[in-house]
């Protein structure tokens, strides 16, 4: 008898661990394509913004994560899809007629979500502009749901609008 209850506990572990084993292959396959599609995203954003269009979810919300008053890119107002084209990208160039260069330092997927860190390097309208991003993409349906984006308020009122930052009054 203790021997079967050995098979069985055997047998039952054999299958548990399989399972783990398929659950954390599922996973790791859908964060890799998460990242693929993260960093398609920023192949794409500037030199070919309509590509972008299948990969966003039908609820997706773009959402400027920085504090800069009186600005074209309103800090917490999330952007859907259309505005995100219409809106957000079209204000780019004017802000930065020459362009700009991200590289990506850092990335961490998982089957939810991608953080991302880049470097970006830039002549902004009013100057010298080599700022530092975070994004933080999730997913939904194989889709991106939404992106926050984060990097210095500062460097973007002071060289992409030309406005220096003072302190607030007591």
């Amino acid at each position: 008898m203790k021997l079967l209850q050995l098979v069985c506990l055997f047998l039952i572990s054999s299958a548990s661990a399989l399972t783990l084993n398929a659950d954390n292959q599922l996973r790791f396959e859908k964060a890799e394509e998460n990242k693929q599609m993260a960093l398609m995203f920023f192949e794409k954003l500037l030199a070919d913004p309509m590509a972008l269009k299948p990969i966003l979810h039908k609820d997706f919300t773009f959402t400027y994560m920085g504090k800069i008053p009186g600005t074209l890119v309103p800090y917490g107002v999330p952007y859907d899809s259309e505005s995100l084209f219409t809106e957000w990208l079209a204000h780019i160039p004017k802000v930065l007629p020459f362009g700009i260069e991200l590289k990506t330092t850092h990335i961490i997927a998982d089957e939810h979500g991608v953080a991302v860190r880049q470097k970006g390097e830039a002549k902004g309208k009013y100057g010298q502009y080599n700022n530092d991003y975070s994004w933080l993409f999730r997913f939904k349906d194989g889709k991106i749901l939404s992106i926050e984006e984060f990097n210095s308020d500062f460097l973007v009122a002071k060289s992409l609008y030309g406005r220096g930052l003072a302190p607030s009054s007591p």
